[in-house]
This record gives C-alpha cells, sequence and structure tokens, in this order.
C-alpha cells in the first residue's frame, strides 16, 4: 500500500468524497500538465501473477480533449518516430479535502504505444504500457550468469532501465545463466520463478524484483485482536498496518464480491538443468483429496539443482492453494495495489483475507473500479 497521510485514510471511504485527476505529459523533452478540466475519462489497468505464469504489462488509457488542436502533431505519419521517443505518462488521482487541498496520489508510469485521434469528438485518447511492454522486443544473451540478482541487473542495464530495485536475497541464488538468446522480459519472468519473487513496476515507475510475503496458511480469516476502530460511522477492527485501509467493506462495494474456485495443483513437474540432460523432480498437493486438481509445469533454465526446483515447486503449490478468487466491483482506493493483503466483506459481514493480484481503475470526474484478489474459502 502506498504511502498516504492520515486525513487521507479518513476520507478516502467517506460516504462524500471526491477525486480528482491529472497527468504529466512528456514529448521531445518537454513535459505538460492536463488535469480534470481536460481530462474527458482515463482507465488503468494494473496486474500482478502470484506465481509469474506471465509477466503482465499496467496500462493507461486517457482521453483528452483536443478543441485547440494541441495534440495535433501526433499524427500517423510520425507514429514510429514518436514512439521510439518513449512519450511518458505519469498519472495521479487526487483526494480534495472541504478546504479545497489535494493529496495526489501516484498510478503509475507509462510510455505511449498508441494514440487515436478522435476528429468527430475534438479528443484524443493516449495509451500507455510500463516497462514490461518494451522488454518483450528486447532480446538478451548470457550464459556466464553466477547469481540471480546478478542477472535480473545485468538484463535491466543492458535494456536501458536504471532506476531498479533488487532484492538482496538474489545474490545467494546461483544460476548457470540462459542457455540461448529470449527477450527481456521472459528473462526476468524466470527470474521471478526461480527467486519465487514478486516482477513488477511500482507506482513512480520503478522496477522492482522481491519474494513474495506468503499468506499464513493457519487461517483465511483474520483474528482482530485490540479495540474497534470507528471510521466514518462504523466500527472497524483495527488490524493491519492501514487502520482500515485494507478493508474492502461492504458499504463501498455496488454490488456483492463475486467468488470464483480456480482448479486445485495437484502436482507440479519442474525441469532441472543441471549437468547433464534436464531431468524432471515431481512434488505432489498433500493437501487436496485424490488426483482432482490439474498438473503444472515449468520449464525454466535458471533452475539448475534439485534443491532449488524443489522450494519453487513447493512456492506454487503453497500458492495455488488460495484458489479462491474475490470480484469486487467498488469505489475504488487509489493507495492500494497488486499484492496488498485485503480484507473483502460480503453480505454477512464475513471478512474474507485475500492478496490484490488485478486492478481496473475507471474516472469520469469521479472514480470507480474493480478489485480482484485471491485467498481461501
Amino acid at each position: 500500500m502506498l504511502n498516504v497521510s492520515n486525513a487521507f485514510k479518513e476520507a478516502v471511504y467517506a460516504p462524500i468524497r471526491k477525486i480528482t485527476a491529472r497527468i504529466h505529459f512528456t514529448l521531445n523533452g518537454s513535459t505538460k500538465t492536463y488535469d480534470d478540466d481536460f481530462i474527458i475519462r482515463a482507465s488503468i489497468l494494473e496486474e500482478m501473477n502470484t506465481i509469474n505464469e506471465t509477466l503482465p504489462s499496467n496500462e493507461a488509457i486517457v482521453t483528452l480533449e483536443n478543441t485547440n488542436g494541441e495534440f495535433n502533431i501526433l499524427n500517423l505519419q510520425r507514429m514510429q518516430e514518436i514512439i521510439a521517443s518513449r512519450p511518458k505518462i505519469q498519472m495521479e488521482f487526487g483526494l480534495v479535502y472541504e478546504d479545497e487541498s489535494i493529496e495526489w496520489v501516484p498510478m503509475g508510469t507509462y510510455f505511449l504505444v498508441e494514440w487515436k485521434n478522435e476528429v468527430a469528438a475534438m479528443s484524443i485518447s493516449l495509451i500507455g504500457r510500463d516497462n514490461f511492454d518494451m522488454l518483450s522486443q528486447i532480446s538478451y544473451n548470457n550464459t556466464a550468469g553466477n547469481n540471480l540478482y546478478n542477472l535480473a541487473a545485468d538484463i535491466l542495464q543492458k535494456a536501458g532501465i536504471v532506476d531498479f530495485t533488487i532484492d538482496n536475497s538474489l545474490k545467494s541464488i546461483n544460476t548457470n545463466g540462459f542457455l540461448e538468446r529470449l527477450d527481456s522480459r521472459t528473462a526476468l519472468q524466470h527470474i521471478g520463478i526461480a527467486s519465487r519473487s514478486a516482477v513488477f513496476q511500482d507506482r513512480y515507475g520503478k522496477v522492482i524484483i522481491k519474494p513474495f510475503t506468503a499468506m499464513d496458511a493457519s487461517s483465511n480469516y483474520l483474528s482482530y485482536a485490540g479495540q474497534p476502530l470507528h471510521y466514518f460511522g462504523a466500527v472497524y477492527p483495527l488490524t493491519t498496518n492501514g487502520s482500515g485501509m485494507k478493508n474492502i467493506g461492504y458499504d463501498n462495494v455496488f454490488e456483492e464480491p463475486e467468488i470464483s474456485l480456480d482448479k486445485s495443483i495437484y502436482e507440479v513437474v519442474v525441469n532441472v538443468y543441471g549437468p547433464g540432460d534436464p531431468r524432471e523432480i515431481i512434488r505432489i498437493n498433500t493437501s487436496i483429496n485424490g488426483q482432482n486438481g490439474s498438473s503444472f509445469k515449468i520449464d525454466n533454465p535458471l533452475i539448475n539443482t534439485d534443491e532449488m526446483a524443489i522450494k519453487v515447486a513447493d512456492w506454487i503449490i503453497k500458492e495455488s492453494n488460495y484458489n479462491a478468487i474475490y470480484k469486487t466491483v467498488w469505489r475504488q482506493n487509489p493507495a492500494l495495489e497488486c499484492a496488498d493483503m485485503v480484507l473483502v466483506e460480503d453480505s454477512f459481514q464475513a471478512m474474507k483475507q485475500t492478496r490484490i493480484f488485478r486492478q481496473e481503475y475507471q474516472y469520469e470526474g469521479y472514480l470507480k473500479g474493480v478489485t480482484e484478489s485471491k485467498g481461501g474459502i
């Protein structure tokens, strides 16, 4: 969760609130800010795959008024030239207080990949994605890796990304590197799996690689401790470090959260690329009965020992056991991020502990959206 003030925490779930928006658009080295007077609508998609089956690229779409023709410089004849210069879109949502002051929350840094000039509507839609979209187009080849930290740093630096943070624990995981050329996005995905880490770009545009903190498997419901907090006229449990910020309460949803179940993983098969031919390590999910789950196979050239294969397989089994998906259509909270642990309340006032893996934000003078999270039943 992003750092926000106590005033923000007390106001973001208020029955009546005002959210505004602005973007900072950088083109040819010049940055201009467009606020709510220019923004017709905006949408943001944030995703994180907790077992790195994919490495999603976050996306922002902003439609701006173009009655004065300011954006006519973005024409199809220069599309490739403009996109190659990587114009930057920095999106922010702001919570407006009673005194008209605004607390701004960063919503991500994106790079222009496409635009739609809607002449009849006198508007233009800018479509931007984060660094992972670019990384899929940059090849990488390194057959002399020594540990996952150095390998990840080499991938990012060769791709021209200098703003990144890699957890130091990756220095202790040795690797033989990649056996053949591959794209940089897939290379980072392999590192995420081999190190059991989240690989993502934060709201400030920094690429982050750090291990997941797994949910406490001992309970699907949090045990509340301490005194309840009176919050906007309602009682909220004083639990997580957010004083109610991480509660998606029933008062803030537009409809009851939709719950669906992913199929459990019965076994994980991991290819081990050690000396000689690749060999398989198979781990069974002992927490489910019978063989009703699916088989999950990992083919990762960075997994070079049986010990690493077993750790990766056990991690995937543990994460896959949280296979209840909660889809909540609600007012949204700009401070919540993918991988945050939240409590989702249903109509029976049961609070489900879940981890966010997908967020949608829709803005059109007001904010709403969808949060998808995974947890237990």
